[in-house]
Protein backbone atom coordinates (compact mmCIF):
# COMPACT_ATOMS: atom_id res chain seq x y z
CA UNK A 1 0.00 0.00 0.00
CA UNK A 2 1.92 3.24 -1.47
CA UNK A 3 -0.51 5.64 -0.28
CA UNK A 4 -3.03 5.93 2.36
CA UNK A 5 -5.66 8.55 2.62
CA UNK A 6 -6.98 9.87 6.02
CA UNK A 7 -10.75 11.06 6.35
CA UNK A 8 -9.59 14.48 6.92
CA UNK A 9 -8.64 14.29 3.32
CA UNK A 10 -4.08 14.15 3.95
CA UNK A 11 -2.78 11.31 2.18
CA UNK A 12 0.06 9.17 3.75
CA UNK A 13 2.89 8.67 1.66
CA UNK A 14 4.19 4.70 2.73
CA UNK A 15 6.12 4.12 -0.44
CA UNK A 16 9.50 4.95 1.02
CA UNK A 17 9.95 2.17 2.54
CA UNK A 18 9.36 3.13 6.45
CA UNK A 19 7.62 5.65 7.62
CA UNK A 20 6.76 8.10 10.63
CA UNK A 21 3.30 7.51 10.11
CA UNK A 22 3.13 3.91 9.95
CA UNK A 23 2.99 2.08 13.56
CA UNK A 24 3.32 -1.50 14.97
CA UNK A 25 0.62 -2.09 17.58
CA UNK A 26 2.34 -5.51 19.80
CA UNK A 27 1.22 -6.59 23.29
CA UNK A 28 3.25 -6.69 26.01
CA UNK A 29 2.85 -10.39 26.51
CA UNK A 30 3.78 -11.27 22.51
CA UNK A 31 7.06 -8.88 23.46
CA UNK A 32 7.68 -11.11 26.52
CA UNK A 33 7.13 -13.99 24.55
CA UNK A 34 9.56 -12.70 21.72
CA UNK A 35 12.14 -11.71 24.07
CA UNK A 36 12.48 -15.04 26.16
CA UNK A 37 12.98 -16.29 22.21
CA UNK A 38 15.95 -13.73 21.82
CA UNK A 39 17.45 -14.68 25.36
CA UNK A 40 17.58 -18.47 24.65
CA UNK A 41 19.66 -17.38 21.42
CA UNK A 42 17.43 -19.54 19.05
CA UNK A 43 15.74 -16.19 16.87
CA UNK A 44 17.36 -15.39 13.77
CA UNK A 45 17.04 -11.76 12.64
CA UNK A 46 13.30 -12.99 10.40
CA UNK A 47 12.54 -14.99 12.66
CA UNK A 48 12.23 -12.13 15.29
CA UNK A 49 10.11 -9.76 12.56
CA UNK A 50 8.54 -13.20 11.62
CA UNK A 51 6.98 -13.39 15.50
CA UNK A 52 6.39 -9.20 15.94
CA UNK A 53 4.49 -9.21 12.65
CA UNK A 54 2.38 -12.14 13.45
CA UNK A 55 0.69 -11.43 16.08
CA UNK A 56 0.86 -7.51 15.43
CA UNK A 57 -1.83 -4.76 14.70
CA UNK A 58 -0.67 -2.40 11.59
CA UNK A 59 -1.24 0.97 12.64
CA UNK A 60 -1.26 4.87 10.91
CA UNK A 61 -1.25 7.81 12.25
CA UNK A 62 -2.45 11.00 10.46
CA UNK A 63 0.44 13.88 10.81
CA UNK A 64 -2.25 16.23 10.42
CA UNK A 65 -5.09 15.22 12.82
CA UNK A 66 -3.48 12.98 14.70
CA UNK A 67 -6.16 9.84 14.06
CA UNK A 68 -5.18 6.47 14.16
CA UNK A 69 -5.85 4.14 11.73
CA UNK A 70 -5.81 -0.15 12.73
CA UNK A 71 -5.38 -2.31 10.07
CA UNK A 72 -7.92 -5.39 10.71
CA UNK A 73 -6.12 -8.63 10.06
CA UNK A 74 -4.19 -7.44 7.25
CA UNK A 75 -7.39 -6.90 5.16
CA UNK A 76 -7.17 -3.73 4.31
CA UNK A 77 -9.86 -3.24 6.74
CA UNK A 78 -9.86 -0.26 9.24
CA UNK A 79 -10.83 1.06 12.51
CA UNK A 80 -10.58 4.98 12.80
CA UNK A 81 -10.04 6.46 16.53
CA UNK A 82 -9.93 10.49 16.72
CA UNK A 83 -8.34 11.82 19.92
CA UNK A 84 -11.04 13.80 22.06
CA UNK A 85 -10.22 16.69 23.94
CA UNK A 86 -9.84 17.09 27.32
CA UNK A 87 -12.66 19.25 29.66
Amino acid sequence: MPKFACMCGYVINLSNGTSESELTLVSDRVIEEVGDLVSKGGLSESEFYSAIDSKSITVYRCPKCERLHLEEGGRNKFRSYIREEGK
